[in-house]
Parts: structure tokens; C-alpha cells; sequence
């Protein structure tokens, strides 16, 4: 069968692009993101609001906050995901203009340029790419075909449009603690911030990395048809170690979801700023839709894919003729 080049889901959609002359085949995962400039003054600002299922009945809608000039600015306590109030003011629309630009390229770059994708056919011949589709995973005849993982942040102006709605705060003294969620993050979140790994400090295991927050709750939105929430790296051994120990502090079970390793930890989806597998999973769901390919795919970060003209497979040999 051939490879869909478009596929529209509820959760995000995707596309796939054929490989050219020296440009790799790709696979976009695109995210239509409503992002409101929250006003701080609302009731709607002071309680947290958790995202829905995709397809849901649609929600109120976030009260939007904007001024021309500093003195038309409003200001007022927001709560964050902790349920704590913090001191917030309007966006002025320059700032905001700013802000959806830099949100966009940040989250885009954080996701991007780093994962790479190679076909494991099966031995059925119904589950195999034919020879054409093949040949279109080609854009440097002396590299193994593969396809390249790619996000598109779409910013649209109606929720009826969006994926993802994520209320945007802006905090009235630079770098006040404002807990993040994937329906309200702060005008901080997309610099670049160190972390600790806290998880390990009871085995003397310490470390420190960095994340782009933004990118990190957009990853939450990167969710299956029927799931509310992309998860943490380590939710689930989070949700094990409940079971077996109830009594464990709440604090240590939050901090174990981010990655109880330090080498887990480092990943996007828990306090660093890596794609692993885990954050490559919604991109190999949608390429066994895209190719029908039932034998899978091999995710490679793209930092640690080395090859030479030996790993070429025969049967790209055979197709280009060498």
C-alpha cells in the first residue's frame, strides 16, 4: 500500500515528506496550539483547569487579557499548578507578539533535529514497503534510507482550530515560582533553565541539566487519540512504586515520574532536554499509519547515528544500481 502523506487526527496531525536530493524523508508531527494571554483579574485565573480528552465537549473559555500602553495594565494572583497564587499582570500586545514568536521557534527546535527513524521490515510481504517507497526514504545515496522527525507548532486563532489551548501568564516580578501545566505555563517558560535530579539525593546520585519548559508541556499534548496527557518519562514506575510502598512521601513520588534514573532524567519529558524513545513514541505510531510497515521502526537519535557506505542494505543497493 502507499504511504499516506497526510494524516488528520484529533490528538495532532502528521506529515510525511518524500525524500529529494540531499534532503532526508520526514515525518512532521503538527500541533495546532491556541495560546491565550491569560487575564489575571478573571475568576478563570484563580483556579487550575486540567486538559480534556481529545474530541471532548467544548470548555468555557479562558478569559484573554490584553493592554496597549503599561498603564492600561491589570494585575491580579493566578493560580498555578500547585494551587498557589501568584502575582501576575496583563501582557502588553507587544510582549505578546514577542512571546507567540519565540514560543514557536523554542518548542519547534527543542523537538526537532534530533530524531531519526529507519525501516525494520517484516518478513511478510503484505508488511514490507514496496521498492517505490522505498526508494523514497532515499536522499543521500551513500546513507541508509530513514526518515526524520520533525514538530510544527500551527498557531491558530480559534479554539474550535486548536489541539492544544495553553493559557500563557505573565508574571509581574521576573522569576517568581510559578508551577507549569500543559493548560497554563508563564511568559519564563521558554528560557532555558538548569535542573537538579533531587530524585537521587537518598543514593548520593547527583546531576544537573537544563529544559526549555515550554517544550516539555507541549510534550504532554503529544497524546494518543483516547489518552488526556502524553506521560512522564517515568510515570508509570511512579505508579508501581505507589502500589508497593503507599506511604511514600507524595514529594518523592512526584519527583520519581520526571526519571528515576539520572540517565532518564536527562529526557524531555522528564527534566532534561533529550528525545529518547519514550518522547519518540507518538512519531512511530503515526509512521506504522503513514507506510503500513507491521515490522516496525528503529528509533536513532540523530547524535549517535554514525554510519559508513558498509551499512548500506542490499536491497538499497539493489534500487540505486551499486
Amino acid at each position: 500500500m502507499a504511504i499516506h502523506a497526510f494524516i488528520k487526527g484529533n490528538n495532532f496531525d502528521t506529515r510525511f515528506d518524500f525524500a529529494g536530493a540531499g534532503r532526508p524523508a520526514q515525518l512532521t508531527v503538527i500541533l495546532r496550539v491556541r495560546l491565550v494571554p491569560l487575564d489575571p483579574t478573571s475568576g478563570w485565573a484563580k483556579v487550575t483547569h486540567d486538559a480534556q480528552l481529545p474530541g471532548a465537549a467544548p470548555r468555557p473559555l479562558p478569559a484573554r487579557g490584553l493592554a496597549a500602553v503599561a498603564d492600561d495594565r491589570k494585575y491580579g494572583k493566578v493560580a498555578d499548578a500547585d494551587g498557589n497564587m501568584v502575582d501576575c499582570q496583563t501582557w502588553l500586545i507587544s510582549e505578546w507578539s514577542t512571546f507567540r514568536r519565540r514560543f514557536k521557534h523554542t518548542v519547534e527546535f527543542a523537538w526537532g533535529n534530533q530524531m531519526l527513524f529507519f525501516p525494520s521490515e517484516g518478513n511478510l510481504a503484505d508488511s514490507q514497503l514496496s521498492d517505490a517507497d522505498f526508494k523514497r526514504l532515499i536522499g543521500n545515496l551513500k546513507m541508509p534510507a530513514h526518515v526524520q522527525g520533525a514538530l510544527e507548532i500551527d498557531l491558530v486563532e480559534t479554539v474550535d482550530a486548536a489541539h492544544a489551548v495553553i493559557e500563557v501568564v505573565n508574571l509581574r516580578r521576573a522569576g517568581t515560582r510559578f508551577r507549569e501545566q500543559m493548560t497554563r505555563i508563564s511568559n519564563e517558560t521558554v528560557q532555558f533553565k538548569h535542573k537538579e535530579f533531587k530524585f537521587g539525593k537518598s543514593r548520593n546520585v547527583n546531576g544537573k541539566t537544563g529544559q526549555i519548559t515550554a517544550a516539555h508541556e507541549v510534550g504532554h499534548w503529544l497524546r494518543g487519540p483516547t489518552q488526556r496527557v502524553f506521560e512522564h518519562i517515568d510515570r508509570q514506575a511512579m505508579l508501581k512504586r505507589k502500589k508497593e510502598l503507599p506511604r511514600m512521601p507524595k514529594k518523592d513520588l512526584d519527583r520519581m515520574q520526571y526519571g528515576n534514573k539520572l540517565s532518564r532524567y536527562y529526557s524531555l519529558m522528564g527534566g532534561g532536554s533529550v528525545v529518547g524513545d519514550h518522547e519518540a513514541g507518538p512519531w512511530m505510531e503515526r509512521l506504522a499509519k503513514h507506510t503500513h510497515l507491521q515490522g516496525g521502526w528503529v528509533f536513532v537519535h540523530k547524535l549517535h547515528f554514525h554510519w559508513s557506505v558498509g551499512d548500506i542494505s542490499e536491497r538499497q543497493k539493489r534500487l540505486l544500481g551499486s
